[in-house]
């Protein structure tokens, strides 16, 4: 079963119609070139960024790109809000969680953008100020020593079975659970993250150690994501990895502010995210890959797995739903 059943007519762009994409990118990318780098305000390392801007070089090597690594979608909040307020600008392509670029957009910072006039399929763009640009996946992982194949979970009744008490280990935000509610309703899901306490899962402030944590045997079993579940199996760790039954997401959007320094080249810089190249350079150089773009190993993952995500105009539900189930994870913190 296809998750985006939409998607194969979204990128079905005519070949008639593509001359004239291509006409008004060349455009924008001379009219950028002529002023300065692109920022672009992303949370990845800077090394990854570094590969992502030479990747779009290639295509464009006259439109320059420098990245400004701001760690967390609270910080590109406060810091966008702030820079505009003082002088009028911030960075040029701003790129965080759904929930931050409508706090961004709610004051009239981003630009509206009509992407299809770029040839941007519509699936990527939910709302004129928003790209999707790629998806932090949620996945159950397994020490191989520790946990068969066969006994690791390929369902969420499975991953909540007592059996995994004082083995299981989560980040420290029940992010995956407020997701999950999209699809089974926030009771459900309240009742699932109270037996997932029951377990005593050792919790950790990021995914990245999590992952570690699993490789090095300290936990048989994660509830982590995809893109830093990669680091220790490329290593050579002894950790496999699933997408369960349904699987929670967060898809990581782009908007472009106004009063951007280079809007033509931020909107060159997209477009390209928003091709089968970028997205593949995107998740080579960070392993989040965009799940709409189907040639991506992100999307191939979790094909026909059902999917489960607040939209984005749900935003303020989807914080409070964290909100609170953060407020109950946090008990498993305090008992340890």
């Amino acid at each position: 079963m296809n998750p985006f059943p939409h998607l194969a007519v979204a990128l079905a762009i005519s070949a008639a119609a593509m001359p004239a994409f291509a006409q008004s990118l060349a455009q924008l990318a001379t009219a950028a070139e002529k002023k300065p780098p692109v920022v672009w305000y992303e949370s990845s390392p800077a090394d990854q960024g570094d590969k992502v801007i030479a990747a779009f070089a290639q295509k464009y090597p006259n439109v320059k790109v420098r990245q400004t690594r701001l760690v967390g979608g609270n910080e590109l909040a406060v810091r966008t809000v702030q820079e505009m307020q003082a002088r009028g600008y911030t960075g040029d392509v701003l790129t965080g969680g759904a929930d931050h670029l409508f706090q961004i957009n709610g004051r009239g910072y981003l630009e509206q953008v009509n992407w299809g006039a770029l040839g941007v399929a519509k699936a990527l763009n939910p709302n004129p100020f928003m790209m999707a640009t790629t998806a932090s996946v949620y996945v159950v992982a397994w020490n191989t020593k520790k946990v068969t194949d066969a006994e690791a979970p390929t369902t969420w009744e499975q991953v909540l079975d007592p059996k995994w008490t004082n083995r299981m280990g989560s980040w420290v935000r029940a992010a995956a659970f407020a997701q999950l509610a999209a699809t089974q309703g926030p009771d459900t899901s309240r009742k699932q993250l109270e037996r997932f306490i029951a377990l005593k899962p050792m919790l950790f402030k990021s995914t990245f150690p999590l992952a570690q944590a699993v490789g090095s045997g300290e936990i048989d079993l994660g509830i982590g994501f995809y893109h830093s579940t990669l680091p220790p199996i490329n290593a050579g760790a002894p950790v496999k990895m699933r997408a369960l039954d349904v699987v929670p997401m967060h898809m990581i959007y782009s908007g472009i502010s106004k009063n951007a320094r280079n809007p033509e080249g931020a909107r060159v810089f997209l477009s390209w995210l928003a091709t089968e190249d970028g997205a593949l350079a995107y998740e080579q150089a960070t392993g989040r890959g965009n799940p709409i773009i189907a040639k991506t190993k992100t999307a191939q993952f979790i094909k026909g797995k059902k999917l489960s995500e607040w939209p984005p105009e749900k935003s303020d539900q989807l914080g409070a739903l964290n909100d609170y189930y953060n407020k109950m994870l946090e008990a498993v913190g305090a008992a340890r």
